[in-house]
């Protein structure tokens, strides 16, 4: 569950069984990893694996732009009903246009989390924590081991067909080194709430509204970049296309001109 890592909760009809639990990194970078909607966890002594695809671009002026490309996947592993261990991959490859040159820059990483399902949804919400670290990235960019650390919080409630959700995560990043000197990267947050539709026993509808803020970072203890804030939108359908097969396809559009699409696809056993 991936680029500055935040939440996305897709919830699916009981009679389909997967959600979605994305993560969305702070460059904008989505790899979701689903699980099951009775407990928000891959079930007890149950395997799941999900791969995904994000495409996103911003456009600053007409001759600046920035595109990515990423391809995940993931598998998780119920050790109990209220508890989970997963790990992900993730390679990406960036490209950066301005004033007619192009720069690219290729990154991979693997991360390691454990969801806990602290209370089951009853007569109130549903509380969900989730916490992960990467483990490892590659790239340009020279890191630390341990460079980013991520936890978040989601609660839900069911109100058929409708399901109400909101999420909240922070992320930390640790210092990292570039040839102009250290950067020390500012601190980041976001809170989403979501609404999902079931239309029928297999398609559901979902959208949200996300809310982000960075705090400033610095590079050398001089000032890199301000703190900063945007507003985004998405929304997207998820099928059930098998017994234990689901495909989710989804986009999004920010405030600060960034938008993409992911598709995933979901398997359990």
């Amino acid at each position: 569950m991936t680029p500055s890592p935040y939440w996305k909760l897709v919830l699916i009809p009981r009679s389909v069984v997967p959600v979605v639990l994305a993560a969305t990194l702070s460059q904008g970078v989505a790899a979701q990893s689903p699980i099951n909607i009775d407990q928000l966890l891959a079930k007890a002594s149950t395997w799941q694996v999900s791969s995904s695809f994000d495409y996103r671009a911003t456009s600053f002026t007409s001759l600046q732009r920035d595109r990515r490309a990423t391809f995940s996947t993931g598998i998780r592993y119920g050790l109990t009903p209220r508890f989970e261990l997963n790990g992900r991959f993730t390679a990406s490859e960036q490209r950066q246009e301005f004033a007619g040159l192009e720069f690219r820059q290729k990154t991979q990483g693997a991360s390691l989390g454990a969801n806990w399902l602290i209370k089951p949804e009853s007569a109130l919400p549903a509380l969900l924590l989730e916490a992960r670290a990467v483990v490892h990235r590659n790239g340009s960019v020279s890191r630390r081991s341990l460079p980013e650390w991520r936890l978040g919080v989601t609660t839900y409630k069911s109100l058929d067909p409708v399901v109400l959700s909101l999420s909240a995560a922070m992320t930390l990043q640790r210092d990292y080194q570039l040839a102009e000197g250290s950067v020390e990267p500012g601190m980041a947050w976001r809170v989403e709430p979501g609404v999902n539709f079931a239309v029928n026993a297999n398609v559901t509808l979902f959208g949200g509204v996300s809310f982000e803020r960075r705090n400033a970072s610095s590079a050398n203890g001089e000032s890199l970049a301000d703190q900063s804030e945007r507003v985004g939108i998405r929304g997207g359908i998820a099928l059930a296309i098998a017994r234990r097969h689901s495909v989710f396809v989804s986009g999004d559009i920010a405030s600060d001109h960034q938008g993409g699409m992911n598709l995933q696809w979901f398997y359990e056993f």
